[in-house]
């Protein structure tokens, strides 16, 4: 097991101590499992990291000076090329 000590603001330290001694009989450890499978568990996390990663990707975007939509329909067009030759590979290999 791995000791984990972190920084969090006191008024969220109080209010996991309270749901870890009403819900869990006082043992954080347990409660902060609980917490971290949760987490881990929704859909909506991934989709915040899609949201995350999309922004990430504009933002690469836009720094490196844009993209114009004749270049975006250019790269769809290459996409779908190479995804038609992948699946004419894959069709002639059987």
């Amino acid at each position: 097991m791995t000791e984990l000590l972190i920084n969090v603001d006191d008024n969220l330290a109080e209010r996991f101590k309270e749901v870890s001694r009403q819900k869990f009989q006082g043992n954080d450890t347990l409660a902060f499992e609980h917490a971290v499978k949760s987490i881990l568990d929704k859909p909506e996390l991934e989709m915040l990291q899609l949201e995350q990663i999309f922004t990430q990707i504009q933002d690469e975007i836009e720094n490196s000076g844009g993209i114009t939509d004749k270049e975006i329909d250019a790269y769809i067009a290459s996409y779908r090329r190479n995804k038609r030759t992948e699946g004419n590979q894959t069709e002639s290999r059987h």
